[in-house]
């Protein structure tokens, strides 16, 4: 069968023939042709009946949407509009497929304007699952953030859960450290940088170290699998290991064990407010070595962040930065 002059294109040939004896040839429309789109300008072309007026609200090329509408036709298999110079009209065909597709149309829009009004809305509860680690700086975050945005709420879960398992549960969840072979959407947010930490008592009683080689002859107290420590100054870059007879995934519990007077352990520059170490009697080790920095991501199951998770995430970045 031949195509009629319109339909005739490179791509013809997607389209199978089926027959049956004694009727006319049929076309077999795959719908993996039919963009949703071109739908769309289809529908917005048919309202207005002409093509450079269309392009001009679509923000497209006229001949773009030409070539798009013609695309439209050609995986459909029949002609939807007559095109002169001076304007569009609908065929008989194309009258049918405007009525069964322009309500359609508006409800996919109309969505898409609520998703993003729901989005760019500051309001709503956003849930927040964090590190214990944070808690020292969570209290100005979150009363910035109140003031600021008083329709926004707030549920906030501390934990280091299994974040394959609870990750749908939040808005977002705050880790340190890349995620391998999840499905989570990672963003980052900042450095997390640490110092050490003793108490008083415990340096009185075991001497205070003067040089990275003297971590070896200390207690110390390890947070998550960082059993060798690296420290850096300048050009130089020392490991240190040694007795660790103490270790845990939490640093907020390191910092207690730490105060409690049980060895040397990692505290997060955000948590070691001149303030803090006098209130809970320690003492930074070692400030002119640096240990190594903490990557800290949000993690969701959705690309884009809505405006509520966004503000709470730029707090939280400038107030760790300020420190």
């Amino acid at each position: 069968m031949v195509l009629p002059q319109w339909q005739q294109s490179p791509g013809a040939n997607r389209y199978k023939i089926r027959c049956t004896h004694g009727s006319r040839p049929e076309y077999i429309m795959n719908r993996n042709d039919i963009s949703m789109q071109d739908i769309h300008y289809f529908v917005e072309v048919a309202k207005r009946g002409k093509l450079s007026a269309t392009a001009a609200d679509l923000g497209i090329p006229v001949a773009t949407l030409s070539r798009r509408l013609s695309q439209l036709e050609l995986a459909l298999g029949y002609k939807l509009l007559n095109r002169t110079t001076r304007k569009i009209s609908l065929t008989a065909i194309g009258q049918q497929y405007f009525d069964a597709c322009a309500s359609h149309v508006e409800c996919a829009l109309a969505a898409h304007e609520v998703i993003q009004s729901s989005l760019n809305h500051l309001a709503g509860t956003l849930r927040v699952s964090v590190l214990p680690g944070l808690t020292a700086v969570l209290p100005a975050v979150l009363k910035e953030l109140r003031q600021e945005y008083p329709q926004i709420s707030f549920e906030v879960e501390l934990g280091t859960g299994d974040i394959a398992r609870n990750g749908h549960q939040f808005d977002i969840m705050l880790r340190t450290g890349e995620l391998e072979d999840s499905a989570l959407i990672q963003k980052h947010v900042a450095q997390v940088q640490w110092i050490l930490v003793a108490a008083s008592s415990y340096l009185d009683r075991f001497g205070r170290p003067t040089c990275p080689e003297d971590l070896g002859l200390h207690e110390r107290i390890i947070t998550g699998d960082l059993h060798n420590w690296a420290l850096g100054t300048g050009d130089s870059l020392l490991y240190v290991d040694g007795p660790a007879h103490i270790g845990t995934n939490s640093s907020a519990l390191g910092v207690q064990l730490a105060t409690a007077g049980l060895g040397i352990a990692w505290m997060p520059s955000h948590q070691a407010l001149p303030q803090t170490l006098r209130a809970l009697a320690l003492e930074q080790i070692l400030p002119d070595w640096k240990l190594p920095p903490a990557t800290l991501y949000a993690l969701s199951d959705n690309r884009v962040t809505p405006a509520r998770a966004k503000v709470f995430l730029d707090a939280l970045q400038r107030h760790l930065l300020a420190v």
